[in-house]
């Protein structure tokens, strides 16, 4: 319903499913193409086309660093254990750590540094229905927020302004 929010201040989803518990031949084809538009096709694009402009900027040419931080999840780990639900948002997460995977050393020989960060659990992804039961009944909340999800998107850059030594091809956790 518009303007029902969460603590969070994001929209209510009050359907009894959502993707989150759907299996591969569940998944609408248009939930799964915009979770590659938005996971994949958008940073692989931003990055081609804003490529150029981060090697121009000033300071660029004299060693300064640039950073591109890929928001990941631990979704996209291949060696972690999976359960058949979300697949197109695992496919998602996986393709965008392949694009850190194998841009970061030659875009690191350009002086950008590309990583992934995974923000950590910071919303239930349940239908609205089954988080707030199984927040009541176990008096549970995500651990953590927007705030601290969003410090640790800009985590590597700023401890790279801080120290002068850039990681790239990392994919950062639990930090």
């Amino acid at each position: 319903p518009v303007g029902a929010c969460d603590v969070n201040g994001q929209q209510l989803d009050l359907r009894r499913s959502n993707s989150w518990l759907l299996k591969v031949d569940e998944v609408p084809t248009g939930e799964v193409v915009e979770a590659m538009l938005i996971n994949v096709i958008a940073p692989f694009v931003l990055t081609a086309k804003l490529l150029p402009l981060m090697q121009g900027l000033p300071g660029a040419s004299d060693g300064g660093k640039r950073h591109i931080v890929h928001v990941s999840a631990m979704e996209g780990k291949f060696y972690r254990f999976k359960t058949p639900n979300h697949p197109h948002t695992n496919m998602a997460k996986a393709a965008l750590n392949m694009l850190t995977r194998t841009t970061a050393e030659d875009l690191k020989s350009k002086g950008v540094y590309v990583n992934s960060v995974d923000t950590g659990w910071i919303n239930d992804e349940n239908p609205l229905d089954k988080a707030k039961r199984y927040a009541e009944a176990a008096n549970f909340q995500t651990p953590i927020d927007e705030v601290d999800a969003a410090a640790r998107i800009l985590d590597p850059i700023v401890t790279c302004n801080n120290t002068g030594e850039g990681m790239a091809g990392q994919f950062l956790k639990d930090y």
